[in-house]
């Protein structure tokens, strides 16, 4: 019977220098193994633990309640875009300015 969940090779972002991370090289390997034949799921990496939804949905989660408590405190409104500009803007706003310098 074959198991449940092959090994999983670990995902070479985490290991990978700056260098590598601006620019993608990380994942030359997977750009190979395309290149060669169709991808397939088992060639996938695993996602990294600070981008699965449970993670995320939950930072998400608490800059909703602050705003939430700040709109309560001075009788207006929450915004969900102010909470998610909050959680991703940062990280966003560089990938951006990378982009731009591209």
């Amino acid at each position: 019977m074959p198991p449940l969940h092959p090994t999983v090779k670990p995902n070479p972002l985490q290991k990978a220098n700056l260098c590598s991370r601006l620019f993608f090289w990380w994942l030359n390997p997977l750009f190979k193994t395309g290149h060669k034949r169709k991808l397939e799921e088992d060639d996938m990496y695993p996602v990294l633990p600070e981008d699965r939804s449970q993670h995320l949905g939950e930072e998400l989660q608490g800059y909703w309640d602050q705003e939430v408590s700040r709109a309560q405190q001075d009788a207006w409104e929450p915004s969900l875009m102010k909470a998610i500009i909050k959680c991703y803007g940062k990280s966003y706003l560089v990938l951006g300015m990378l982009t731009f310098l591209e």
